[in-house]
């Protein structure tokens, strides 16, 4: 603080600044004005000011003069020194709220930050298209997010207290037990696969990462990631399926093909030998025995195009209706074919009908090649699967039921035998699959197990 002295001499003391005008001086200085100076009151504005005078002076004083002092070394010092004081003090008290206000704006600024961001993580983990959940040593859930419930809750409030292996199928209940163990026994993160049963019927396939959550040393829970796997499942299985497939088709071509080019090479020997003397029925004969076999070659060719085809089809997924679709194939059956139609009226899958048709007249063409004059169906359906059952009456199948599904096994030598094969990798393709009873007593039984819905409904609210 500057101490300005308007007047006579100043006494001597230090930091007093001694002027003859009030200009220059800043409107908080601290003025001392002798009685003698002559400075008009109005001229005074807001600074703070003492005057000095040994003389009475006459009231009233105007409200910047804070008081009258004598003329003495002593006072005036000690007045200087008080507001000094006073004025630091004041500074000091100023920093201080402004301190403090500024600490006060940057909590208030982070708890904002936290409250935002926590509502911003509590929304992430709430619609998180994975399963978020934290397990107890016990097992039991003690959180999850509502992609969790959604997929597992099957109409209940909340999943806390239940026990991850309740929705966990038999066979892979070891394995998340011990997950669980390793993540509280080690505490070691851990990933596994899991089946899980679905709140809509059906079954799961998920990659559990789990990872244990420690406070002051002390591991008190897991927490777990659950990403839905069963179409990548699904696809490998295809794929795999196009693999295998595809190495005995190339197998069988090699041994297919030789057949009808032996024959082809033996007529036209025949007929280059005997081309003179070679009687009419002989050179016809030896040309439809050639042409027979170019046409078993076309054949190849054109059901291994086939296959590709369905291989390559794209899938487009929309409600299918699988009784009109079942009585629309039995329509087109040959009149001496007699079929018959039972169980559910109406089952309905959101699934590709191409793909659901193709594997359905594959296997009603199988049926007829064996001889069979009768054809019963039955539909039904449970755990997320449409079923349906194709029974002919034929001589049942023999050995592996697998062999059926390879690319060129016919029992008919006459035939190609890729129509099995082609149901199959149709089945595949919408993550269904085809299941056989070789002896039904008679003939044998070939279900379309097709499941009712490949949306990930949860994933789409």
């Amino acid at each position: 603080m500057e101490v300005y002295w308007l007047g006579g001499s100043p006494p001597d003391l230090p930091g007093i600044k001694q002027t003859g005008t009030l200009d220059g001086i800043p409107e908080d200085g601290f003025v001392f004005i002798e009685d003698t100076s002559g400075i008009e009151w109005k001229s005074i504005h807001s600074r703070r000011v003492y005057l000095v005078s040994d003389l009475p002076v006459p009231a009233p004083l105007p409200a910047q003069v804070v008081g009258v002092i004598p003329r003495d070394a002593g006072a005036i010092d000690a007045i200087v020194t008080l507001c000094t004081e006073m004025v630091e003090s004041y500074d000091l008290g100023d920093r201080l709220i402004g301190s403090l206000n500024e600490k006060e704006l940057a909590v208030h600024g982070t708890q904002k930050a936290l409250l935002r961001d926590g509502k911003r993580y509590r929304a992430i983990i709430r619609n998180a298209t994975d399963l978020i959940f934290t397990l107890d040593p016990a097992g039991k859930i003690t959180f999850s997010n509502e992609t969790m419930k959604r997929y597992l809750g099957d109409g209940r409030e909340s999943l806390i207290g239940s026990a991850l292996t309740d929705f966990v199928v038999d066979g892979d209940r070891r394995p998340v037990a011990e997950m669980i163990g390793k993540g509280f026994q080690k505490g070691v993160p851990s990933k596994i696969e899991a089946r899980l049963h679905l709140a809509k019927g059906d079954t799961g396939i998920f990659s559990l990462m789990s990872t244990p959550l420690r406070e002051d040393g002390h591991i008190y829970a897991l927490s777990v990631i659950g990403r839905d796997i069963t179409d990548i499942r699904s696809m490998q299985h295809r794929l795999s399926l196009q693999a295998k497939d595809l190495t005995l088709m190339i197998n069988g071509l090699s041994h297919e093909l030789r057949n009808p080019l032996t024959v082809i090479g033996a007529y036209m020997r025949r007929i280059e030998k005997k081309e003179k003397g070679m009687h009419a029925d002989s050179f016809a004969s030896a040309l439809s025995g050639i042409y027979s076999s170019i046409r078993r070659i076309e054949e190849m060719i054109e059901r291994t195009e086939r296959y590709e085809a369905i291989a390559n089809m794209k899938v487009e997924y929309r409600e299918v209706n699988i009784r009109r679709l079942v009585m629309e194939m039995i329509e087109s059956l040959p009149g001496h074919i007699d079929a018959a139609i039972e169980g559910d009226l109406e089952v309905a899958a959101f699934s590709d009908e191409r793909h659901i048709r193709d594997a359905f007249q594959r296997i009603v063409e199988n049926a007829i090649e064996t001889g069979s004059e009768r054809i019963e169906i039955r539909l039904e359906h449970r755990d997320g699967y449409a079923y349906v059952s194709i029974r002919d009456y034929g001589p049942g199948i023999e050995g592996d039921a697998e062999t059926l599904f390879a690319p060129f096994y016919s029992t008919d030598p006459v035939k190609v035998g890729l129509g099995l094969a082609e149901a199959r990798i149709a089945m595949a393709k919408i993550g269904s699959s085809i299941e056989v009873v070789p002896q039904a007593c008679p003939g044998a039984i070939f279900i379309l197990k097709i499941l009712l819905d490949r949306r990930n409904v949860f994933r789409s609210e």
